[in-house]
C-alpha cells in the first residue's frame, strides 16, 4: 500500500483513545489518553427497580450522558501516516478479535470535505496479531489524483489496491465483530485480495464488498456477525490496565429497565382524578393509543439518534441538540422553548403536591401559615443544591425511588381486595377520554433516554426497538393495573382526587401508603428535573458542573423561585400544571419535534446510504418505524390538534 493510503481516525462516541500527533496509542502505551471521558459502568438490575427507578434512572442517564458531552474532544479526520506507527505486513498467524473502522474516504485537498462525509464510509478490517493489529482494507490507487476523485464521484470505476498492513494500536472508532478463526492467517487475506477484482467503483460499493470478503474468511462465526451496530462498548478500562481487549456485551435488559425506570414518575399520581369522569374502559382505551403514539415517537427519536451517530461517529447527547443539527435553528428554538416550559409547568405541579403533602405531614407548617411549596422547594431543593454531583444525591434518590416501588405493590395488593369490578363498567363516557390525553402522554414519557439507549446498545436498531417497545410496555401495564384498583376501590359517585378520597376513608395502613407512595414518587420526579433544568440553565454558558457558587445559586433560583411563586399563588395547581405539562410540553418536545427530524433526516440522506450492504451497521439508516413519511406527519397532526385543541380551551377559558 503507499504511503498515501492511510487509516483515518474518526472520534468514537464511546471511551476513545487520543491522538499524540499522527501516533495511535493503543493498549500497550500504558497510559490513558488527554480528554478520554470515563467509562461508564454498566450495572445489573433486580426487576423490583423497574419501579422503583422511576427518577434514579431518569436522573443518572441525563447526568452521564452530560460528562459524555462535556469530555468528548472535537477530533480532525487527519489519516494515520504509515512510518513508526505501521508497516508493511506479509505474514503471520491472526489471533483474538475481528474489528471494524469505518471512516470517511480520503479525496484529493482541491474537494471539499463534505463531499466525503457525505459518501458512503472507508472501511477497514482489523484482527489482532502479535504485537499490534492487521489492517487490511481497499483504497484508490492514486487517492490524491484528482481526476481519479472526479471520476468516482460521477460514478465511474477507478483502479484500486488491497492493502495490509500492521498497526501498533488499535484505532478509536474501532467496532468489535467477532472472534478470529482458528487457524487463520495473514496469507488467507493476502488469497482473498489475489482473488478480488481490483477496480474499485462507488456505486457497487466495492471497499465494502471487499470488506465483507474479508470478514468472511476471517471471522469464526460470520453468519452470527451483528449487522447493525455502530460502535462498541469496549472495555477501554481493562485495555489500559491489563493490555488486553475485552468486550462488554450490551445488555438489552438494562436498556428496557432504564426506559420503564423513566416512565414512572409523579404522573401516576394524576391518572385516577383524570381517568375517572370518562371511566376505566374508555380511559384503557384511551391510555393504549396513547402508549402506541409515544412508542412511536419514541422510535423516531432512536431513529435520528442512530443516524445523528453513524453520520458523526459521536453518540447524540440530546433532543436539544439532534433538533438543531436536523432541523436547524428552529429546531434548537423550539426544542428549548418546549423544554423550559415542560419542566417549569412540572416543578410548579410539583411544589404545590408536595407542599399539600408535607403541610398534611406535618400540620405545624399549616397552623405557622407557612406556605407549603416555599417548604418543599427549600428542602429538597436544599439538598439537591448541596449534593448535585455527587453519590449522596443518587443514594438519596434511590432510597426514595424503592419507597416509590414498595408502596405501589403495597397499595395495589391492599385495593384489589377492597375494589368491585362492577365499578370499572358503571361510568363509560366516551366523549370525555379526549380530555385525558395530555395527562396520557405525561405519564408516557421517557424519550430524553433514548439516546443514551442507543448509544448503550451500540445503535443495534433490533435491541433499540426492543428496548424502547417493552421497557414502555412495562409502565403501560402498571398503569393499567393502578388505574382499575384506585377506580374499582372508590365509591361511585366520590368527588374530587381519589387518592385522597381513599386517604380519608380507607384504613390508617392506606392513607399512610399513599402518603408514602404520593410524596416518594413527587420528590424522585422533583430531583430529575431540578438537575435537567440546572444542567440547561449552565449549558447556556458552555458551563461543566464544576461552576462557581453565585453561578449555581443563579441557575438554581432560575429553576425554583418562578415555580414556587405561582404554587404559592394557587396552591391547587398541581392537575392544571400536569395537564398543561402534556398538552403543550410534551406533544411539542416529544410529539411534534421527533416527527419533524425524522421526516427532515430522511429527506436529506443520500439514497445510496440506504443501499450498500446491511453487515456494516454505519450505513443502516433506514426507517425504523414502516409506513413511509405518513406516519411522521400523522404523529405531527396529532400532537398539532393536541396543541390547538387545548390553546383554544385556554383562549375560552373552559
Amino acid at each position: 500500500m503507499p504511503s498515501g493510503v492511510a487509516f483515518a481516525q474518526g472520534p468514537t462516541p464511546q471511551r476513545h483513545l487520543a491522538s499524540h500527533g499522527d501516533r495511535v496509542v493503543g493498549a500497550r502505551d500504558g497510559h490513558r489518553g488527554h480528554g478520554a471521558p470515563p467509562m461508564q459502568k454498566q450495572k445489573s438490575f433486580q426487576p423490583l427497580q423497574i419501579f422503583a427507578m422511576g427518577g434514579g434512572a431518569a436522573l443518572g442517564a441525563r447526568m452521564a450522558v452530560r460528562r459524555s458531552a462535556k469530555s468528548e474532544s472535537t477530533l480532525t479526520l487527519e489519516p494515520t501516516r504509515p512510518s513508526h506507527n505501521s508497516r508493511e505486513l506479509t505474514q503471520g498467524s491472526l489471533q483474538g478479535d475481528v474489528f471494524l473502522l469505518q471512516t470517511p474516504l480520503i479525496l484529493p485537498s482541491p474537494l471539499p470535505s463534505w463531499i466525503a462525509q457525505a459518501l458512503p464510509k472507508h472501511s477497514v478490517v482489523l484482527a489482532g496479531v502479535e504485537g499490534g493489529y492487521a489492517a487490511f482494507d481497499f483504497v484508490p490507487a492514486k487517492p490524491e489524483d484528482p481526476g481519479s476523485a472526479l471520476q468516482l464521484l460521477l460514478g465511474g470505476s477507478v483502479e484500486g489496491l488491497c492493502g495490509t498492513r500492521k498497526l501498533r494500536g488499535l484505532p478509536r472508532g474501532a467496532v468489535r465483530l467477532g472472534r478470529v478463526a482458528e487457524g487463520v492467517t495473514v496469507e488467507d487475506v493476502i488469497n482473498v485480495n489475489e482473488r478480488f477484482d481490483k477496480m474499485l467503483s462507488l456505486t457497487a460499493n466495492d471497499c465494502n464488498s471487499y470488506s465483507q470478503s474479508v470478514l468472511a474468511a476471517i471471522l469464526a462465526d460470520p453468519d452470527k456477525l451483528v449487522q447493525e451496530r455502530l460502535f462498541s462498548t469496549l472495555d477501554w478500562d481493562e485495555m489500559q490496565q491489563s493490555s488486553k481487549v475485552q468486550y462488554k456485551e450490551p445488555s438489552v435488559t438494562n436498556a428496557i429497565v432504564l426506559v420503564a425506570g423513566t416512565t414512572v414518575g409523579a404522573g401516576i399520581l394524576a391518572l385516577p382524578a383524570v381517568t375517572q369522569p370518562a371511566g376505566f374502559v374508555p380511559s384503557t382505551v384511551a391510555l393504549t393509543f396513547a402508549w402506541m403514539y409515544m412508542a412511536v415517537t419514541g422510535l423516531f427519536i432512536a431513529e435520528v439518534a442512530c443516524r445523528t451517530m453513524a453520520a458523526t461517529g459521536k453518540r447524540a447527547t440530546s433532543l436539544q441538540s439532534m433538533a438543531s443539527t436536523s432541523i436547524g435553528p428552529a429546531g434548537a428554538w423550539l426544542s428549548s422553548a418546549a423544554f423550559v416550559f415542560l419542566h417549569m409547568a412540572l416543578l410548579i405541579a410539583y411544589c404545590s403536591r408536595g407542599g399539600e403533602l408535607l403541610t398534611s405531614l406535618i400540620p405545624i407548617l399549616g397552623s405557622l401559615g407557612v406556605p407549603g411549596p416555599a417548604v418543599f422547594a427549600s428542602l429538597f431543593g436544599g439538598f439537591i443544591f448541596l449534593t448535585k454531583g455527587t453519590d449522596a444525591l443518587d443514594q438519596g434518590n434511590n432510597a426514595f425511588a424503592v419507597v416509590v416501588a414498595v408502596s405501589f405493590f403495597a397499595l395495589v395488593a391492599l385495593a384489589i381486595p377492597a375494589g368491585d369490578a362492577a365499578r370499572l363498567l358503571a361510568v363509560a363516557d366516551w366523549g370525555k377520554a379526549t380530555d385525558t390525553v395530555p395527562t396520557l402522554l405525561l405519564s408516557l414519557v421517557y424519550h430524553n433516554v433514548v439516546p443514551t439507549v442507543c448509544a448503550q446498545l451500540e445503535g443495534d436498531r433490533g435491541k433499540i426497538t426492543t428496548a424502547i417497545v417493552v421497557g414502555s410496555l412495562v409502565p403501560f401495564l402498571m398503569f393499567v393495573v393502578w388505574n382499575a384498583a384506585v377506580l374499582a376501590a372508590l365509591p361511585i359517585g366520590s368527588a374530587g382526587d381519589p387518592l385522597e378520597v381513599l386517604r380519608s376513608t380507607g384504613s390508617p395502613l392506606v392513607a399512610t401508603g399513599i402518603l408514602a407512595f404520593s410524596l416518594s414518587a413527587i420528590v424522585t420526579s422533583f430531583v430529575g428535573f431540578v438537575v435537567a433544568l440546572t444542567d440547561f440553565f449552565a449549558d447556556l454558558d458552555n458551563r461543566t458542573e464544576d461552576s462557581s457558587l453565585p453561578l449555581k445559586l443563579r441557575d438554581f433560583a432560575l429553576t425554583l423561585v418562578p415555580p414556587v411563586i405561582v404554587a404559592c399563588l394557587d396552591p391547587s395547581l398541581f392537575f392544571q400544571a400536569i395537564d398543561k405539562a402534556g398538552a403543550f410540553g410534551v406533544s411539542t418536545l416529544f410529539g411534534l419535534l421527533p416527527a419533524w427530524m425524522v421526516l427532515t433526516k430522511r429527506s436529506s440522506e443520500s439514497p445510496v446510504l440506504t443501499r450498500v450492504p446491511q453487515f456494516l451497521g454505519g450505513y443502516v439508516r433506514g426507517p425504523l418505524v414502516p409506513g413511509g413519511p405518513l406516519i411522521p406527519v400523522l404523529a405531527a397532526v396529532v400532537a398539532l390538534l393536541v396543541v390547538g385543541d387545548n390553546a383554544l380551551e385556554l383562549l375560552h377559558g373552559t
